[in-house]
């Protein structure tokens, strides 16, 4: 019941939040943020979400595989930031991939993330969303890894993660980490930049919840209330 109701709340709470920001382009309120929505020179967003086209990503035990999920959080991100005002634009809006060249799935693959690099380098900042997966079956909730190379990658990361807690998942206990040489494009972005892993696929409960559209849209409300107060 408890995880009904704070469903209904943030359903509520995004339309409404929708609605005040909608009329706020529109009447041109002078506060900071709405000037920003309403200038030509409004932050540049990229939405990265992961894998795609034959890079299918983490696959969970029922065949679920992570690029379709990451998209599905990634369509409804860029639609509210899109009315929040800002310029967003998405390295994939479907199932492609983005290499120009090579002709292994490796060879794509490594085309694919120097393309994806070059989006990230023209940003003002990048959320990257993905999801987790893990050989043992317990662990749940959203992790957020940030970019070493930029003091605000850390500062943006916080903003997502506050926002995640108090919207969706209050009972969630992970800490930001510091993308390593692991992660290709945090180490190497010299722009502000995070990566979202949403869920496990690994974890039963959590997956099916990856899976449901509103939950999807949810997600999507949060990591954008997080862009926001980060602005």
């Amino acid at each position: 019941m408890k995880r009904e109701f704070r469903s209904t709340v943030t359903d509520i709470a995004i339309v409404l939040v929708c609605g005040a920001l909608i009329l706020t382009v529109a009447w041109g309120v002078t506060d900071r943020r709405a000037v920003q929505t309403t200038q030509t020179d409004a932050p540049h967003i990229l939405i990265d979400p992961g894998h795609g086209g034959a890079d299918g990503g983490a696959e969970a035990s029922d065949g679920t595989l992570e690029k379709e999920l990451n998209l599905a959080v990634s369509l409804p991100l860029r639609d509210l930031l899109t009315v929040m005002g800002y310029a967003v634009q998405m390295t994939r809006a479907t199932d492609v991939m983005l290499n120009t060249e090579g002709d292994t799935l490796r060879e794509r693959k490594v085309s694919d993330i120097h393309n994806r690099l070059a989006m990230v380098e023209a940003a003002d900042l990048t959320v990257s969303i993905h999801q987790n997966k893990f050989t043992q079956p317990q662990y749940f909730g959203t992790q957020i890894f940030y970019s070493a190379n930029t003091e605000e990658s850390c500062v943006l990361a916080d903003s997502v993660r506050d926002q995640v807690i108090a919207l969706l998942q209050p009972d969630n206990t992970r800490a930001l980490k510091r993308g390593t040489s692991d992660i290709y494009l945090l180490h190497h972005a010299t722009r502000p930049m995070i990566l979202v892993e949403c869920g496990f696929l690994s974890n039963q409960a959590e997956l099916a919840k990856l899976k449901d559209a509103v939950y999807q849209r949810q997600m999507a409300f949060a990591v954008a209330a997080g862009v926001m107060t980060y602005f």
